[in-house]
């Protein structure tokens, strides 16, 4: 039998002993550019930052709480500060991961060997043990996978150009790259793809009916297939064609290598979700659509691109030629779909097979896509199309046959050379963090031709004081109040009250309230001053000036200006802007309160024409809630450099008590 290097190495024209020679030459290149690659990997996992997204934090809280819990509940994770994630159900009064469950409990068994060893541990050395983890299950896959490629475009390649071209591209120009900093199914689903291929290719192209061939083909398809569901597809082809070239080694060989991933996948759902559905098949269900504690689940009201806003026709574009697009960036690709227009031209290639099932699992998996009209989200705030790129290996062997037919034209040297330096800057853009949007859509937004951005409910008056209402009092509530509580600048306790005292009931006073404002360090009061108010006035948005009124004739300017000072809180007006809705909790009660945020900021001078002059920022950020007194949950005075913008001091206060809600009692 005449193997396909023997084959090309005659068709080039070249001898045997010249044929070795450029072979272990190109080999040497191979091995520097994994090299490369292997160190710009390791350098920008190192460099990461843990946690860095809500979909691998989700993969992360299963991780620990397998092995520290012994449990596939959530619930103990999920509270700690920047470890929740959005990607989570409520089942049976728990939170589950949505994420399949397989790789994750693979995973936790990689950390409980990391963890049993060396003494390391997701809870003290988090950078340290998600390095050693990302390494292992990102990096060394990607290394053999790529080390697989170079087999096979030197196998079934037949000019340098080409050969070089697909392995350089595999290498620094697809968005997987970026991906090796995060805890993802995309990566490990791409390696075991290509894991796959290189033996179903070794059987199908080379007909080399080998046992070990089948095994591996059987078992990687499969778990391709149960790291990427869609990959399903791939594993019936895969199939398929090997039973009509080997029915016996099929059934026999691949099967059982098949069914061996396959059963660990719904034992571990079983496990975790108590039936064999994956908790992420239940979208759109009371799972995902839950409350708790107050708090809706985030998929109750998506933000961003997760609203699913575009109509086919321009999700189509943007997914092929816009701002997340195959093509847009990775134009490498273009290349891909150029070999399958000319498929008519590659009647006698060996890689026609392959050609056919990139081009049939890209349509089919691309319109199963574009037909879930509600998940038009573009996989999320992510740089790049993600849940196709585990096609990524099928789309860079499909440009073989058109490389190698044209490769020796120089109009296609340098259209591919710009097609690469287009995809290398896509892949390297992110390298930081694939959890951002592509640089494409960030100039496409600051164009102003997409927005993606809900904006805020508007208020419901003008605000020109951080107070949003004065409250009335009541029959059972005479006295409103609100007491919040925080650190002064100098580290110690401070509380501010704020009470509506009673007035005298007549015509002159009817729009009138009088609030009293003491304030305590410790438990020591140290000021106490009363303001009266026209409530018309302060609800129709007008300036402190305009709605203080002042029942003693002989109070001075200067404590007017005082007065104005603290009702504007900050040094100078200016109105407040609305914000996003928010929820958050309190010592009132278990159960968070809805907020809507509101912000604003002046910039004043201090110590004016002197050597210590010096430009100030002040911000003023409000959790506005209607359901206590004045309308404030919490309050943020912060102070910034204006020149350095350096955070110079911040005072945060929250509401600690409140008529009509009281505290929650100590137990």
């Amino acid at each position: 039998m005449t193997t396909s290097t023997t084959s090309i190495s005659t068709a080039s024209g070249e001898l045997p002993e010249q044929a070795a020679c450029s072979r272990k030459l190109r080999w040497l290149v191979y091995i520097l550019l994994l090299a490369v690659t292997t160190g710009q990997g390791l350098a920008a996992i190192l460099n990461s930052a843990p946690l860095q997204s809500a979909n691998d934090r989700s993969r992360w809280c299963t991780i620990w709480s397998l092995v520290e819990e012994g449990t596939y509940e959530i619930d103990t994770i999920n509270e700690q500060a920047g470890w929740s994630s959005i990607d989570k159900v409520r089942h049976e009064g728990h939170f589950y991961s949505t994420k399949p469950p397989l790789f994750p409990t693979l995973v936790a068994g990689l950390y409980w060997i990391i963890k049993t060893t060396t003494g390391l541990n997701l809870n003290q050395n988090l950078y340290d043990v998600s390095h050693i983890i990302l390494v292992v299950v990102n990096l060394l896959p990607m290394i053999i996978a790529l080390l697989l490629i170079c087999a096979i475009v030197e196998r079934y390649a037949h000019h340098d150009f080409t050969r070089y071209f697909v392995v350089i591209s595999g290498c620094f120009a697809t968005l997987l790259t970026p991906f090796l900093l995060t805890l993802n199914n995309h990566s490990i689903a791409t390696s075991s793809a290509v894991f796959a291929l290189y033996p179903f290719m070794r059987i199908l192209l080379d007909q080399e009916q080998k046992k070990r061939y089948f095994l591996l083909a059987g078992f990687f398809a499969m778990f391709t297939c149960c790291n990427e569901l869609p990959a399903a597809l791939f594993g019936l082809i895969v199939f398929g064609l090997l039973f009509k070239a080997n029915p016996r080694f099929t059934c026999f060989v691949f099967t059982p290598a098949a069914l061996l991933p396959l059963i660990v996948f719904f034992a571990t759902n079983y496990a975790a979700t108590g039936g064999w559905k994956p908790f992420y098949l239940y979208y759109g269900t009371e799972k995902y659509l839950f409350e708790y504690r107050g708090i809706p689940s985030y998929w109750k009201n998506p933000q961003g691109l997760d609203r699913s806003l575009d109509s086919p026709l321009v999700y189509f574009f943007h997914c092929t030629f816009g701002h997340h697009g195959i093509f847009s960036l990775s134009p490498i690709y273009l290349l891909t779909l150029l070999s399958w227009l000319f498929l008519s031209k590659f009647k006698a290639n060996v890689l026609r097979p392959p050609l056919w099932i990139s081009l049939v699992l890209t349509l089919i998996l691309f319109g199963f896509y574009l037909s879930k009209t509600s998940n038009y989200n573009y996989g999320g705030n992510s740089s790049a199309l993600r849940w196709m790129l585990w096609l990524t290996p099928f789309w860079l062997i499909s440009m073989i046959p058109f490389l190698d037919l044209f490769s020796h034209k120089r109009w296609l040297q340098v259209f591919g050379s710009l097609c690469l330096i287009g995809a290398v800057f896509s892949a390297n853009y992110p390298l930081h963090n694939p959890w951002r949007a592509p640089w494409i859509f960030t100039m496409f937004q600051q164009a102003g031709w997409i927005n993606y951005n809900q904006r805020p409910p508007t208020l419901d008056h003008p605000m020109t004081t951080w107070l949003f209402s004065i409250p009335e009092p009541t029959a059972e509530t005479p006295e409103p109040f609100v007491e919040f509580t925080g650190p002064g600048i100098d580290g110690r306790l401070m509380k501010l009250t704020l009470t509506v005292k009673p007035s005298l009931e007549n015509e002159a006073s009817k729009n009138l309230r009088t609030i009293q404002v003491t304030r305590f360090l410790g438990t020591k009061e140290v000021e106490s001053k009363k303001y009266t108010i026209d409530v018309v006035s302060f609800q129709a948005g007008k300036w402190p000036k305009e709605f203080l009124r002042w029942p003693h004739p002989e109070i001075s300017q200067a404590e007017k200006n005082a007065a104005y000072r603290f009702f504007y809180g900050m040094p100078r007006p200016r109105k407040f802007n609305a914000g996003k809705i928010r929820h958050i909790f309190t010592p009132l009660r278990d159960d968070a309160f809805r907020c809507q945020l509101a912000a604003s900021q002046v910039s004043v001078i201090v110590a004016a024409n002197t050597e210590s002059e010096k430009k100030l920022r002040y911000r003023k950020d409000l959790w506005l809630c209607d359901q206590i007194p004045f309308g404030i949950a919490k309050f943020e005075t912060s102070v910034y450099d204006e020149q350095t913008n350096q955070l110079l001091n911040r005072q945060t206060f929250i509401v600690t008590n409140a008529s009509g809600i009281g505290t929650i009692p100590a137990e």
